[in-house]
């Protein structure tokens, strides 16, 4: 039995109503969840292919503007920009992979709004591998980053490590990662009076990471960092846990459905913020 509402009685209304405003939500959540997304996962570029001197890499970019009622006569207007890219440059020996993200959201963007939130966040990594098909081999890196809707005004980080492959067979890939980097955060303290605050540590780098063929349709990418550094301001380490795992569903050679969930957890931050921040997102990838 299939139930008919016609299109004017008050009830297909009140229903047609209530759709929108869970369609509305619906996005709404997923900007603010989509906006959130920046752990790094420096899997996604890397290929294992026995062949060489070849670019490879993926991109993508998301543009939304829409309005949402805050009054009768005083709408939030959103507008957001997503952009982000994964190139890799792979020679007879080595590898290069340059991860970029950025993310742009503005609510109120009319200028006769009275009040203007702006909230942007992204990176640009550069990692170098050295005798990449060694089972042991070395990786250089350098990393800036910027999360405004949490303060941070700017990350910097350089450093060198050595990655050993754990399992390396043609669908399964398990590696391991560990070095030292210097790292510089800048932060703006939600604390009135506190300012801009600093941080210039060295630290212990490690991962693991492991990217894994299911079938010729389905494919996953996990990896989870562990960076720790000793703080003389606070006489305490300092100690940082992120992990990013995506499934990706492939719908032909040039297109895949991506879906993912990435987190982060700073037992001590700098400012006082939230300790543990994560992101779930779905989207389309190409790949060229």
């Amino acid at each position: 039995m299939i139930l008919s509402i016609p299109y004017s009685t008050p009830d297909f209304i009140v229903y047609r109503q209530i759709k929108q405003a869970i369609l509305a939500s619906i996005i709404v959540i997923t900007a603010t969840i989509t906006a959130d997304a920046q752990i790094l996962n420096i899997e996604r570029a890397r290929v294992e292919q026995d062949s060489s001197n070849y670019f490879t890499g993926k991109a993508g970019v998301n543009f939304s503007m829409f309005n949402r009622n805050a009054g009768k006569d005083n709408p939030n207007n959103f507008l957001q920009l997503t952009f982000n890219s994964d190139a890799a440059y792979i020679s007879v020996k080595h590898s290069y992979l340059l991860l970029t993200y950025y993310n742009y959201l503005l609510i109120n963007y009319d200028s006769k709004a009275e009040r203007n939130t702006i909230a942007s966040n992204g990176f640009a990594h550069l990692r170098v591998n050295l005798q990449r098909k060694q089972r042991l081999s070395y990786e250089l890196f350098t990393q800036v980053q910027s999360d405004r809707a949490r303060g941070l005004e700017l990350r910097g980080l350089a450093g060198a490590g050595l990655r050993y492959a754990i399992l390396r067979k043609e669908k399964t890939n398990l590696f391991i990662g560990s070095g030292l980097m210097h790292e510089y955060e800048k932060w703006q303290s939600p604390e009135e009076g506190e300012g801009i605050l600093t941080s210039n540590l060295p630290k212990l780098t490690n991962y693991i990471s492991n990217k894994s063929v299911l079938n010729s349709h389905i494919t996953t990418e996990a990896i989870v960092y562990y960076q720790t550094g000793y703080d003389n301001k606070i006489e305490a380490f300092r100690n940082r846990v992120s992990g990013d795992a995506y499934l990706l569903f492939k719908l032909n050679n040039t297109l895949s459905f991506r879906t993912g969930f990435n987190c982060t957890f700073e037992d001590k931050p700098i400012v006082p913020v939230t300790r543990f921040v994560y992101a779930i997102t779905n989207g389309i990838q190409v790949n060229f």
